[in-house]
């Protein structure tokens, strides 16, 4: 969704494919709304009322204002993009919705400025294809996940779609899997939101406990 830079450098053999924040009105046209129905994103999400909700990439708020009236008063809902134009356009959303609980903050890809085990459901909705840094963003959303709390990760299936980034940089479903499990995070469904986009739920993986030294006689 966000994540929304398009500053033309490359930090890693990964480095991705950003959405150009000339392009912001396109994130919820109709024609890429019909191929990312927001209510089929956020039920399958598993948010409801009392999740603390991070919605990391945000763009403009596609999908912070319903995760937001998902969540309820009783939640609370962060959301950060890297670009200014994105935050300032998701502030206006939440405000426009008089929605107080929408906590939304300016971070880089690789650093969030909310606090540790803050959040209880991470949506990260097409980012997977943009990331410079997957081993640095996946330890910042562990950082942020609650012990308990779920990564759904959303992106563009690796077919022609007629909108989305280039066939080329996406990454299909399979892909994604390996990359979550290779970077410290075991996935626990997928589904798929239309014939365009799948739906991934992962959880961080245990980490390994001390050892301890064998008892002696």
């Amino acid at each position: 969704m966000g994540h929304s830079g398009h500053d033309g450098q490359r930090h890693t053999e990964h480095a991705g494919h950003k959405f150009p924040v000339e392009q912001m009105v396109k994130l919820d046209s109709p024609e890429r709304l019909s191929l990312l129905p927001i209510d089929a994103v956020v039920t399958l999400s598993g948010a409801r009322p009392g999740t603390r909700t991070l919605d990391v990439g945000c763009g403009p708020g596609v999908f912070t204002i319903p995760l937001a009236r998902a969540a309820g008063s009783a939640g609370h809902v962060y959301a950060a993009d890297i670009l200014p134009e994105m935050v300032d356009a998701c502030r206006a959303r939440a405000a426009a919705a008089g929605l107080a609980h929408v906590e939304v903050a300016l971070s880089t890809e690789n650093d969030v400025p909310f606090p540790d085990r803050c959040a209880d459901l991470v949506l990260a909705c097409h980012l997977l294809h943009e990331l410079h840094d997957p081993p640095l963003f996946f330890a910042e959303m562990r950082r942020l996940l609650a012990p308990d709390g779920r990564l759904v990760v959303v992106d563009w299936e690796k077919v022609e779609t007629g909108i989305g980034p280039p066939v080329d940089k996406r990454v299909t479903a399979e892909e994604a899997a390996t990359l979550l499990e290779t970077n410290g995070f075991v996935v626990d469904s997928r589904a798929s939101v239309t014939w365009a986009n799948y739906l991934l739920r992962a959880r961080a993986a245990a980490r390994p406990g001390p050892r301890t030294a064998p008892a002696e006689d």
